[in-house]
């Protein structure tokens, strides 16, 4: 209860993260206690210069951990993983996804090397972390949130959020800022709702439509969705893809909505599309 309070004081004072680096300089590692998994897949997508820019400074925030020679923080995921597969546009342009799979023990079941041997657990602070399996004092990497969203809502709540998702939905978001306004809050809305038949994670700007830094989820039970985005001009099947067809361009989604029985992907009223501002008296009464 108290983390839940605290989360919401951050969010109403405006204080927010600006990178995994940061929120790992703040929090101290409390993997003690561990919550039960449900949490079939974590997908991450972002445009692929974007990433590589994300992993270099991760590795340079880890380097840094390590060589101060005692660990105090949470060590950057971001670092350490490599992404499953770079979908392709054009000459100039790519989305990198990675993809982490567990199974109920939270044990990642479809990577090699390092991470083949990772462990995902939810600590007692809800932060969403990766240690080693084979060593008796793993350091934990930091990866995602488990956030429990707005209270008394549970339209896109509780979800696996990002250090993106903290400001993403503060008053004064840049609607054209790079990382997107498609969020957790998003994904999980249309993760939730059983009439969505996929996940639409399409960003929109002033600048046109694209896929920004995405953090997405799906638990055991829920059925699988295709994820869909638009970057540019093109459509892309990002995740899930439906009656085995593999991640990449849609060449016309229109003809793919048609022979999937979907509808065709709406542009939301505005994005973010659930704001704190949206939900003031919520916050209020629960900080009374």
């Amino acid at each position: 209860m108290k983390k839940k309070i605290l989360d919401w004081i951050i969010g109403l004072l405006g204080i927010s993260t600006l990178s995994m680096s940061t929120l790992a300089s703040v929090l101290a590692p409390q993997t003690s206690t561990e919550r039960s998994w449900n949490i079939r897949y974590v997908l991450l997508a972002e445009d692929a210069a974007g990433m590589r820019s994300a992993v270099a400074q991760s590795r340079n925030f880890n380097a840094e951990q390590e060589a101060r020679g005692e660990q105090r923080n949470y060590l950057s995921a971001q670092a350490i993983l490599e992404p499953n597969a770079a979908l392709v546009i054009d000459n100039a342009r790519s989305v990198s996804l990675v993809l982490l799979a567990f199974d109920r023990a939270g044990r990642i079941i479809n990577q090699k090397g390092v991470l083949a041997k990772m462990k995902a657990k939810r600590s007692r602070l809800d932060e969403l972390v990766l240690v080693r399996q084979d060593l008796t004092d793993p350091n934990p990497y930091y990866f995602a949130n488990w956030s429990q969203g707005i209270p008394g809502d549970v339209t896109f709540s509780p979800a696996v959020c990002s250090l993106d998702d903290r400001r993403r939905y503060l008053a004064g978001w840049n609607v054209d800022s790079y990382t997107g306004s498609f969020g957790c809050r998003e994904w999980t809305a249309q993760l939730y709702d059983r009439d969505q038949p996929y996940i639409d994670v399409t960003s929109y700007a002033s600048h046109g439509t694209f896929i920004g830094a995405v953090t997405g989820w799906s638990r055991f039970e829920d059925p699988a969705k295709p994820v869909i985005g638009r970057h540019g001009e093109v459509w892309l099947c990002l995740h899930d893809c439906p009656r085995g067809e593999k991640p990449g361009v849609i060449p016309d989604i229109r003809v793919w909505t048609t022979r999937h029985g979907f509808p065709m992907p709406v542009p939301p009223s505005k994005q973010p599309l659930y704001p704190n501002a949206d939900y003031i008296d919520d916050l209020n009464e629960f900080t009374r």
